[in-house]
């Protein structure tokens, strides 16, 4: 039955259960495994009326549900955005079937509110958890930080945060930090996101894909260029690999493998702002990490921003001098996107043919 429910075949789960109701021995007939196995076919398969159905054969055939059987279905309801459904299940958990939620139940609902947008539903199933005496797990902890940097309220994510370091019971993870540090880049403040990792430095964590990318994004929304070149410095730093001996006072940052998100942005700001040079240094890092970058998305940008760069006639010759190598930089990422350029031109000019 597990295996055809991991694989969709909800119709071979039920004949299943079927089956197996109808079999002499009892020791064969369906048990709380049994029915919650059906009931996490039906909720894959979004089937939530079919799930509640074979809920209610359990309780007539007298085989109690138990707290895992209620946490499936409440998360089916929330991945279909049913939150007032959840709610109802959560009541109907505790006062109908006498089974106290528990914070894995309390930690669904709360991800739920998150893809509705209702970051003060989050906050209210948050202290209902707490007042019915149910100590926040890590998770909870980070899905309410989540609530509120994905509504732009780094502020509150923040006190969250702050509570969690306060709480004894919990250890502060990459992930908490990562919150942080997403919710400020999410409105592009991101000297508030630099002294977050800042102080993640301190307490001992290094910075990893996530956190860069959510700095890569900060710096795009914020329009400051300048800020991407010192995040492909620290980056580019990063993915060099280092002879040496490892210890367990070693402090030193592990060894960074960007992916295409991280790397693309980067790229994507570069070309924008005409740091060609930088571009074409990210670009072979792409390349070297198995990367194909999108040429096609590069050279439109280029022709749309940049495509009369340097050849303005309205730009003084001492602008123009002042550029030479930004100019060639500029020639040389025209060469790689195959538009015409001069980079080349020297070196491949023919002379006339001798007869």
């Amino acid at each position: 039955m597990k295996g055809y429910m991991k694989n969709g075949r909800v119709a071979d789960t039920a004949r299943m259960l079927e089956a197996m109701r109808r079999q002499d021995d009892k020791n064969s007939h369906p048990d709380e495994v049994t029915y919650t196995t059906v009931v996490s076919a039906f909720v894959k398969a979004g089937l939530m009326d079919r799930a509640r159905q074979v809920l209610a054969e359990m309780a007539r055939m007298g085989v109690p549900a138990n707290r895992i059987t209620y946490n499936v279905l409440l998360k089916g309801y929330c991945k279909q955005l049913q939150i007032d459904k959840a709610e109802d299940l959560l009541r109907e958990m505790a006062e109908d079937a006498g089974i106290e939620p528990d914070v894995v139940s309390y930690n669904i609902i709360i991800d739920g509110c998150i893809l509705i947008d209702d970051s003060a539903g989050a906050l209210s199933f948050f202290n209902e958890m707490r007042t019915r005496g149910i100590a926040p797990t890590k998770i909870s902890y980070t899905t309410l930080m989540k609530a509120f940097a994905m509504s732009g309220q780094p502020k509150l994510a923040n006190r969250v945060f702050d509570e969690m370091m306060r709480d004894p019971r919990v250890k502060v993870d990459l992930i908490a930090w990562n919150m942080l540090v997403e919710g400020y880049c999410r409105l592009g403040l991101i000297e508030d996101a630099k002294r977050v990792v800042s102080r993640m430095k301190e307490n001992g964590f290094h910075p990893n894909v996530a956190t860069y990318g959510s700095l890569a994004n900060g710096v795009s929304l914020a329009r400051k260029p300048g800020e991407a070149l010192l995040l492909w410095k620290e980056i580019k730093e990063r993915c060099v690999v280092k002879k040496r001996e490892e210890s367990e006072g070693d402090s030193s940052p592990p060894m960074l493998k960007p992916d295409e998100g991280l790397l693309d942005m980067l790229a994507d700001i570069c070309v924008r702002a005409a740091f060609f040079k930088k571009a074409l240094e990210i670009i072979a890092c792409m390349e070297e990490n198995g990367i194909p970058p999108n040429k096609t998305k590069f050279k439109k940008i280029y022709v749309e921003m940049h495509s009369r760069m340097f050849t303005s006639k309205h730009a003084s010759q001492a602008r123009v001098e002042r550029r030479v190598e930004r100019t060639r930089a500029a020639e040389a990422f025209k060469f790689w996107l195959g538009l015409p350029n001069s980079y080349y031109g020297s070196e491949w000019k023919l002379g006339p043919r001798e007869d």
